[in-house]
């Protein structure tokens, strides 16, 4: 489990600040695209969150052949990426800010949340909504394991990567061509292909009793937080806004980010000037500020939504240095 633990540590650092000047971007979401990738170069993986019992969704991309950026040995990954430095060899994805659902061309970042939830002797990969009444979606199963587990998505779902302006971004999609009424309509969690064999069938008929005990788990902390902060419409509303945009400037800055490493590393290989390497360094490292600024200033404008009380309640609730943006905001407008 210590590469568990060096992954968990990786992951931490990937969402402990907060971070850019927020500018509304809510009208760039519409116009993101995408591109087909090679699927082998990508894996979904159940990564465990702690000792919790609980799992949270991985996604490794192999951007270059120089070293193996994960192993399989059945379903079990190891995610050889914690072992070495990855720039510009692996691309790591542990959050909304880096993945997101789209059906028939349409991005549903700002109204689909993945999660991976137990359910018997399987984890499966949801599209769970921000907003009540509306359907969950299935994408895919994999066997559960105190451990990081393979994710075999459902036939339908594949790997792509957002673009915009012709430009490919950071972010990845899992994609499919169906709309996400079809989907819903045809959506039938007991009929996927289960990633277990039926032998583990037997534990079900226990399962209303463990059921509840994860499900609870990954809303546990949102509900105590909308139940203290009672926003009214007008503020979920304005706070979905900010979502949405703190959703494509971070978008933006990730894909620009992800080119300037992939030009220091580049640089490093070639003949180029300890200058042009430095000044390239400097480049990447101003991203990742305008990165944090972004997240800082995005907490900033939810700051000023909410009255005293509610800030009150909302600092009381939330671990705000060590808590992923996006996970905050779906908080408070699920």
């Amino acid at each position: 489990m210590k590469t568990a633990l060096r992954l968990a540590a990786l992951s931490t650092l990937a969402v402990s600040s907060f971070g850019t000047s927020f500018a509304p971007q809510a009208a760039q979401a519409a116009t993101f695209g995408e591109r087909a990738v090679a699927q082998d170069n990508f894996v979904a993986v159940a990564a465990p969150v702690g000792n919790t019992g609980r799992h949270q969704l991985l996604v490794i991309e192999q951007q270059s052949n120089r070293r193996d950026c994960w192993a399989e040995n059945g379903s079990i990954v190891n995610p050889l990426l914690a072992n070495f430095d990855f720039t510009g060899i692996c691309g790591r994805y542990t959050d909304s800010n880096g993945y997101s659902i789209r059906t028939a061309g349409q991005d549903l970042g700002v109204q689909y949340n993945l999660r991976t939830v137990r359910q018997g002797a399987d984890l499966v990969l949801q599209g769970v909504p921000f907003l009540p009444n509306r359907p969950t979606i299935e994408l895919g199963r994999a066997p559960y394991a105190n451990d990081f587990v393979r994710i075999d998505l459902n036939d339908g779902w594949a790997f792509s990567k957002r673009t915009y302006q012709g430009r490919t971004l950071g972010h990845v999609y899992l994609s499919n061509s169906q709309s996400l009424n079809a989907l819903t309509q045809n959506s039938n969690p007991s009929a996927s292909r289960p990633s277990t064999p039926t032998p583990p069938r037997q534990p079900q008929e226990k399962q209303p009793t463990p059921q509840p005990t994860p499900e609870p788990s990954q809303p546990s902390q949102e509900q105590p937080v909308r139940d203290e902060i009672a926003l009214s419409n007008s503020q979920q509303e304005r706070i979905t806004q900010i979502r949405q945009s703190y959703l494509a400037e971070s978008s933006r800055l990730e894909g620009e980010l992800n080119q300037a490493r992939q030009e220091l590393q580049e640089m490093m290989i070639s003949d180029a000037s300890t200058r042009q390497v430095r000044r390239q360094r400097d480049q990447v490292e101003r991203l990742r500020q305008r990165i944090s600024d972004n997240r800082f200033s995005s907490m900033m404008a939810v700051r000023d939504v909410m009255s005293v009380e509610q800030r009150t309640a909302f600092a009381d609730s939330m671990d705000l240095d060590n808590t992923d943006m996006n996970a905050v905001l779906t908080a408070l407008t699920r």
